[in-house]
C-alpha cells in the first residue's frame, strides 16, 4: 500500500464495525443516529487516517466528499490520505441501499495537511516502539509505520526510530522487539494496544512471545490476541473494486497466578486481506499487570523465511552507473522519473487497493520516494505503463505514447521497469530488445522485472540473456521464492486466476527496493556506451514510434499520409480500460484513438505511407460477429489480421515489416472479400526508422 498507510483501530470502533453490520430489529435501528467521531484531523503528505462514524446503520450507506482533492483525497471506505500541504473539508453523507436513495449529509470533518514527511503527526506520547532486528545486510526500504490519532485511553502506536538521516529499514516480515520508552517492560493498567499494521500489512502467520507477572494476590485471567480490518473480497471469478471493511479479532485466555512470571506464546492467522492489525494485551477491569520481552514475529506463511526470500530475489546489479546516478539526483533535488512497462501485473491488477496503490510498480516507487527523494520526495515522479494483455511486441508501440509522452520533468525516464517476461509468447525477443536498446540509447537505466504468474517463471531463463549481454540490473521474486514451501506460497502470493495477489505485489516491491539498496551500497561502475554494441538479436524495431488516429503528421516527417478509407470511425468504446488514474482521467480506454470499420463503411483501403524499416499492426481481437482485414505492404500481401472467438477486445501485433533499409513504404489494410459488411478495428500501428532515438514530437 502507499506510504504510511495504518491506523489504530480501537476497541470502540471494532465494536461500532460490528454493530453496523448486524441488522438488528427496526425499532432499535431506528432509535439509532450515524454521527462523526472524526470531526478534524491532522496529516503529513502520504499519510492516512481513517474517519470513524458512530452508530453506522446496517440499512443505510455511507459515502465521502473531498472538497480539495488536491490536498486530501478520500477513499469509499473513509480513508484520508494527505497529497499536498493544505486544508480541506471531508462531507460525510448517509444514504438508503434501496431505490428510491434518499441522501443526507451526518458532518464534515476538517482536514489539514502538512508537507512534514516525519512521523510525528498524531503521536500518543505512551507509544512504544517496535524495532526490528537486522537480517540483511542490505535491508529493503519498507513504508514507516504512520500512527492515530491521540486516544483518550492508553492505546499506544508504532513509532519511527530517531535519525539523524533517512533510515533503511528491514522488510516488514520480520522478527520484532517491542520497547516501552527505552524499557523492555511496562505496567500495564486493564490493557494495551500495540499497532502492527505495516507489519502484517496483507495477513500471514504472526507468532507473539511475552512473560507476564501480576501482584493482586489471588490469580487472574489474561489474555493476548489482535483486532483490526480486512477487507472482504468476494471470490466470484472476478475482481472486485469496490470492498467492504470487516472487523476482525480474535484473542486466547490464560491463566495468570500472583506474584509469579508466566511466560506464553501464541500465533495467529491472520486473514489475507487485512487492512488494520493491532496487538492487544488485556486483563480485567482494574487489574494492574506487568508484559516484558515481548517479541513479534511475523512471516508471510509458516516458516517462511521472507527476508532470505527478498535478499535471493536480486538477480543482478549489472552495470549500476546510471541507477546511481538516478539515486544521487533524487537525493540532491532533481528531477528523477522512475516508469514501468509492462502487462496486467505491472498495470495492478489484483492489487487491493482502489487507487492502485498496491501494485508493485507504484509501492515500488514509493519506497525509492521516501528513501532517496529529497524532502517529501516530490522531486520523484511516477509513469505507470502497465497493460493487461501486452506483450513486447505491443509493448514497443506503446512506449512512445504510454512512457515518452508521459513525461513531465525531463525527455526520457531516469530509470525504466520492463516487465514482458510473462507475456511474451512466441518469438517477441527481438521487440524485447528493441525496448532495452530504445530506452538505453537514450540515457535510461533499464531493469527487467520477471513477475511472475501462475507459478511460473515465464521467459525469465531466455530474457536474462538480454540482461547479461546488456549489464543490466534483474530483479527477479522467483529466485526469491526457490526456498518457500510452494503450496504456502502460492496461496499468499497468488489469486485465483493466477496474477499475484496483493501479497504477490508486496513481495515484489520489497525485491525491487532491495535491488536499490544494493546498488546503493556497491561502487560506482563506469557507464557502459550501448551504441557501438551490436544487436544480440536485432535493432529493427529500436525507436519504434506511435502512429494512432490522433496522431498530428504534420509534425512528424515519416509519415506522408493516412488515407482511412473505410476504418473511418475513430472511436471504439467495446474495449478494456486502465485499472489506474491516467492523465486525471478514470478508466481511460486502452486505445482512445483508433481505426474502426463498421458494417456500413464499405469496402475502401486504409492506407498509409510510411519512411520506416520496420511495421506493426495492433488491432483488436474480439469474438464472434467481426470480420478479417487483409495487410499489405507496397502492394505486396503479407498476412491475414484475423480474430477469434477466444478474443476478449484484447490487442494482438502483426509484423507488417522488419527489415534493415529505411525506404518509403505504403501499408494497406482491407477487408477480406466476404467481410466487408463486418466491424474491424485498427488499434494502432507502430514504425521505426533505423534505429533512431524515439523522440516524441512537441
Amino acid at each position: 500500500m502507499k506510504l504510511g498507510k495504518q491506523r489504530v483501530v480501537s476497541a470502540a470502533l471494532v465494536m461500532a464495525l460490528a454493530v453496523g453490520s448486524i441488522s438488528g430489529a427496526g425499532a432499535a435501528e431506528a432509535a439509532k443516529k450515524a454521527s462523526l467521531k472524526t470531526k478534524k484531523m491532522t496529516l503529513s503528505v502520504k499519510k492516512s487516517q481513517k474517519i470513524v462514524i458512530k452508530n453506522k446503520l446496517a440499512k443505510k450507506k455511507y459515502t465521502f466528499k473531498s472538497s480539495k482533492a488536491s490536498v486530501a483525497k478520500v477513499s469509499k471506505a473513509g480513508k484520508v490520505t494527505g497529497v499536498k500541504a493544505g486544508k480541506a473539508k471531508i462531507s460525510v453523507y448517509e444514504e438508503n441501499k434501496k431505490k428510491p436513495k434518499k441522501k443526507k449529509k451526518i458532518g464534515t470533518c476538517s482536514v489539514v495537511v502538512n508537507v512534514k514527511k516525519d512521523n510525528t503527526d498524531n503521536k500518543a506520547t505512551t507509544a512504544p516502539v517496535v524495532t526490528a532486528v537486522p537480517v540483511v545486510t542490505a535491508p529493503v526500504v519498507t513504508a514507516p509505520a504512520a500512527t492515530a490519532p491521540a486516544p483518550t485511553q492508553d492505546v499506544p502506536a508504532v513509532t519511527e526510530p530517531a535519525a539523524t538521516a533517512k533510515p533503511t529499514i528491514v522488510p516488514a516480515y520480520n522478527t520484532t522487539t517491542v520497547d516501552f520508552d527505552g524499557s523492555t517492560s511496562k505496567v500495564v493498567e486493564s490493557e494495551i494496544t500495540v499497532p502492527l499494521t505495516q507489519a502484517m500489512l496483507y495477513g500471514g502467520i504472526c507468532k507473539i512471545s511475552a512473560d507476564f507477572t501480576q501482584e493482586t494476590g489471588s490469580e487472574q485471567e489474561l489474555s493476548v490476541g489482535y483486532e483490526g480490518e480486512y477487507l472482504n473480497i468476494t471470490l466470484n471469478g472476478a475482481y472486485i473494486k469496490d470492498k467492504s471493511v470487516d472487523p476482525m479479532s480474535d484473542a486466547t485466555a490464560f491463566s495468570c497466578p500472583s506474584g509469579e512470571t508466566v511466560h506464553k506464546e501464541f500465533s495467529f492467522e491472520v486473514p489475507k486481506y487485512s487492512y488494520d492489525f493491532n496487538l492487544k494485551l488485556s486483563g480485567p477491569a482494574g487489574v494492574s499487570f506487568k508484559v516484558d520481552n515481548v517479541t513479534v514475529q511475523a512471516m508471510p506463511f509458516e516458516d517462511a523465511d521472507y527476508a532470505g526470500m527478498v535478499e535471493a530475489s536480486t538477480r543482478s546489479t549489472g552495470n549500476n552507473a546510471r541507477i546511481k546516478k538516478a539515486i544521487e539526483k533524487a537525493r540532491a533535488g532533481e528531477d528523477v522519473t522512475i516508469a514501468y512497462l509492462g502487462g496486467s501485473i505491472t498495470e495492478g491488477f489484483a492489487a487491493s487497493e482502489t487507487d492502485n496503490g498496491d501494485c508493485y510498480a507504484e509501492e515500488s516507487y514509493n519506497q525509492f520516494k521516501y528513501n532517496y527523494g529529497a524532502g517529501d520526495g516530490s522531486n520523484v515522479h511516477f509513469i505507470n505503463a502497465g497493460m493487461s494483455g501486452t506483450p513486447s511486441r505491443l509493448g514497443i508501440i506503446r512506449y512512445e505514447r504510454d512512457v515518452l509522452a508521459q513525461m513531465k520533468h525531463g525527455q526520457y525516464p531516469d530509470i525504466l521497469f520492463i516487465d514482458f517476461a510473462v507475456n511474451d509468447g512466441g518469438d517477441c525477443a527481438e521487440q524485447y530488445e528493441g525496448i532495452i536498446r530504445t530506452a538505453l540509447e537514450q540515457g535510461s537505466a533499464v531493469v527487467l522485472m520477471f513477475v511472475l504468474y501462475n507459478n511460473g517463471n515465464g521467459r525469465e531463463n531466455d530474457y536474462k540473456d538480454f540482461g547479461e549481454y546488456y549489464e543490466l540490473a534483474m530483479v527477479s521474486p522467483g529466485s526469491g521464492m526457490a526456498s518457500a514451501k510452494k503450496s504456502a506460497f502460492d496461496n499468499w502470493f497468488y489469486w485465483p486466476d493466477g496474477h499475484p495477489d496483493v501479497g504477490g505485489h508486496r513481495y515484489m516491491a520489497d525485491c525491487i527496493s532491495k535491488m536499490f539498496c544494493t546498488v546503493d551500497q556497491e561502487e560506482a561502475k563506469v557507464d557502459n556506451n550501448t551504441e557501438t554494441k551490436e544487436p544480440k538479436k536485432s535493432k529493427n524495431f529500436v525507436g519504434m514510434k506511435t502512429l494512432e488516429s490522433s496522431t498530428d503528421i504534420s509534425k512528424i516527417d515519416a509519415v506522408k499520409s493516412v488515407t482511412p478509407g473505410g476504418f473511418s470511425v475513430l472511436k471504439d468504446s467495446a474495449q478494456p480500460t486502465l485499472q489506474y488514474i491516467k492523465n486525471g482521467v478514470e478508466k481511460l480506454p486502452w486505445f482512445p484513438d483508433v481505426w474502426a470499420h463498421t458494417s456500413s463503411s464499405g469496402s475502401d483501403s486504409f492506407k498509409a505511407e510510411i519512411k520506416c524499416n520496420s511495421i506493426l499492426v495492433a488491432y483488436k481481437q474480439a469474438g464472434s460477429g467481426f470480420g478479417k482485414a487483409e495487410c499489405y505492404v507496397d502492394g505486396e500481401y503479407v498476412g491475414d489480421l484475423a480474430t477469434s472467438n477466444g478474443g476478449w477486445n484484447n490487442a494482438v501485433v502483426f509484423t507488417a515489416l522488419s527489415e534493415n533499409t529505411v525506404k518509403d513504404h505504403t501499408l494497406e489494410i482491407k477487408m477480406k472479400e466476404g467481410d466487408e459488411k463486418k466491424p474491424f478495428t485498427i488499434y494502432a500501428i507502430g514504425y521505426a526508422d533505423s534505429g533512431e532515438k524515439a523522440e516524441y514530437p512537441d
